[in-house]
């Protein structure tokens, strides 16, 4: 970690600091002793002093102009600079500086709005990016680790990342998902260590499969719950997708949101969702078999034990051949492949949580980096539910127009609070919370949802609290609950 530049020139004395006007500081450091890099020999002096105006250093107020001073030796007539540890050579712009611009891209911020806070190019900010050394990637494999997936477009479209399952942290990507990449890589950590890991965690991938018994000997390989879930989920969705193009228009209007009320689990729908959910259920005998058998998959992942495992699995084997579904046959026949790995999974309750939402991250601060991302901030106002919630507390006499107005007001106070450098503007729209806002998210092709968990007192219900779960299921991007 670098000293910050501006605790660098405080550090420095007086007499190296000279203000030449009201808004330029021009320093130099103190003079030391230098020998000749070229042959060693102590005997050099002073030849000149070279000024560079730095760059990149953000809010400054001042033009920093920085007086390095060049040697030259007595005989061989070599010159060169001092020692200087705040910035490097060829540069003009301070190492710290650098370093912050580097950390700025975990923040879901674009590289056009860092460019500007540090008043240079976006080219330049990439071009630093590009340079930075990365992490130094862990020489240690943990006992439990995973392995999965994602689009860098990183000179190969897809990378491979391993992670340590145990203290949540990355132990290496891998640069290319090629065979060849991969195995050189994990080949390239020692057998005894590769022989240490007791638990590979990894999708319904046969390759990841194979990789993982040859280079992992003598772990247990576990299923990741997620993936094994989502073939129920996709089998019933399939069917519900065919009942609904074959109803008629007057009978389409149960199956919106259909779909997030079938795929939820049964127990934790409220009254309303139930009641709904039995509506959808009348229309087809195939859509309530296929949901019956999407909740009987869900319960094998809640075994207790291997018999209580097995006697499940063979009910859920037993009533798909029953009903005969295309789909959940193609499921049963994916889980018979992989229910030891999937047992696995539910044994030791490892899955591929942390390394998806790694995954995640990493898609979100790509989209927010390659544009100059722009913010948005979403008032909802639901009269009808609404209204009477405000005169309870004391704001009776309150019309629909005067609500919208302290909406935006509201809005515009909020507006003073977001630093110039944010490109950011106002909506207010009516409706149904939840439904607006992910509307409005995929009208804008909004790349990330930041929401809380809460209303925000007087406004509460206004905002986006309650409504946090159904945005969090049905939206078309990540979102972010801040509690």
């Amino acid at each position: 970690m670098c000293e910050d530049f501006t605790i660098f020139l405080l550090k420095l004395p007086e007499d190296c600091k000279d203000f030449t006007s009201d808004d330029c500081l021009v320093f130099q450091l103190p003079r030391q002793h230098h020998d000749c890099p070229a042959c060693g020999s102590s005997y050099t002096y002073v030849d000149r002093y070279r000024e560079q105006i730095l760059t990149g250093i953000p809010d400054a107020a001042l033009r920093y102009i920085y007086k390095n001073r060049r040697y030259r030796y007595r005989e061989c007539g070599k010159t060169f600079s001092e020692d200087r540890s705040f910035i490097d050579a060829y540069q003009r712009m301070p190492r710290s500086v650098i370093e912050k611009i580097v950390h700025a891209h975990g923040e879901l911020v674009s590289t056009a709005h860092i460019a500007r806070r540090h008043d240079i190019s976006a080219t330049t900010v990439m071009r630093h990016f590009a340079r930075a050394k990365p992490q130094q990637e862990s020489d240690l494999l943990d006992t439990v680790i995973s392995m999965d997936e994602f689009c860098g477009n990183v000179g190969a479209k897809y990378q491979v990342v391993i992670n340590d399952l145990h203290n949540r942290r990355c132990c290496n990507v891998i640069d290319d998902r090629c065979a060849a990449s991969i195995y050189n890589r994990l080949l390239a950590y020692p057998e005894s260590e590769r022989e240490n890991v007791m638990v590979v965690s990894i999708d319904l991938s046969p390759f990841f499969h194979k990789l993982a018994e040859e280079c992992f000997p003598n772990a247990e390989i576990a299923a990741d719950k997620f993936h094994a879930v989502r073939l129920a989920n996709n089998a019933l969705d399939s069917i519900r997708k065919e009942v609904q193009a074959g109803l008629p228009s007057r009978d389409k209007k149960w199956f919106r949101n259909a779909r997030h009320i079938l795929l939820g689990r049964e127990p934790k729908l409220s009254l309303n969702e139930r009641c709904k959910l039995a509506k959808i259920l009348s229309f087809s005998e195939a859509l309530r078999t296929a949901h019956a058998l999407k909740e009987e998959y869900y319960r094998i992942f809640d075994s207790a034990d291997r018999k209580m495992f097995k006697e499940r699995l063979h009910d859920f084997q037993r009533h798909v051949q029953m009903a005969n579904l295309a789909p959940f046959i193609r499921v049963l026949k994916t889980t018979e492949q992989w229910k030891e790995e999937i047992w696995n999974g539910i044994r030791t309750g490892y899955n591929n949580g942390f390394t998806e939402g790694c995954n995640n991250t990493i898609k979100v601060l790509k989209r927010v980096c390659a544009a100059d991302a722009e913010l948005t901030i979403l008032m909802v106002i639901d009269y009808d539910a609404h209204i009477s919630a405000f005169e309870q507390v004391s704001m009776s006499g309150y019309l629909p127009a005067e609500l919208k107005v302290a909406a935006y007001r509201f809005l515009a106070e909020l507006m003073h609070e977001i630093p110039r450098s944010v490109h950011a503007h106002t909506r207010v729209e009516e409706g149904d919370p939840a439904e607006v806002t992910v509307a409005v998210a995929a009208e804008e092709e909004s790349h990330l949802i930041v929401m809380g968990s809460r209303g925000f007192g007087t406004f509460e219900r206004i905002a986006f609290g309650s409504v946090s779960t159904h945005v969090t299921r049905h939206a078309h991007c990540p979102v972010l609950l801040a509690k």
